[in-house]
């Protein structure tokens, strides 16, 4: 592992743009660590929001931020593969709920443990102080996020 590089951020601005960078990289590198012939990262995307409760359509294209038929298709795909059931809402009969399937579930532990596996590895190589820094990094960066 090539040395730690500490950031020379004066300013805000500065460690701004280090951080989006940063954690850009990292974002990256996970999906490709999860990626697979199966699901793609809409799609594991998708399944994530799935995880605690049914959605439909057009609160899954605003959670992810695209368009209602961008949406439709990938459920499409989650649907052919048996990742995702459709069903009509209780409560009003004209709306499409979209919850996971139990294969849907199993594939998203999948991915989503794969995606934790590889950051362990790499987690594992930090001494006690470094991996105290990123803990409280992550505590903060989830603290900014939900802003």
């Amino acid at each position: 592992m090539a040395p730690t590089r500490v950031s020379n951020a004066t300013n805000t601005g500065d460690l701004a743009a280090e951080l989006r960078v940063a954690v850009m990289k990292t974002s990256r590198r996970l999906r490709l660590e999860s990626s697979s012939d199966t699901l793609t990262p809409a799609q594991y995307s998708v399944l994530a929001g799935l995880r605690t409760e049914e959605h439909t359509i057009g609160e899954l294209a605003g959670r992810e931020q695209v368009a209602a038929p961008s949406m439709t298709r990938i459920v499409k795909g989650l649907l052919e593969a048996g990742l995702v059931t459709r069903t009509s809402s209780e409560h009003d009969g004209r709306l499409v709920m979209v919850a996971l399937s139990p294969a849907g579930r199993k594939a998203f532990h999948a991915a989503r443990n794969q995606r934790t596996a590889w950051l362990a590895v790499r987690l594992e190589t930090l001494d006690a102080k470094d991996r105290a820094t990123l803990a409280r990094a992550a505590a903060l960066l989830q603290e900014m996020s939900a802003k």
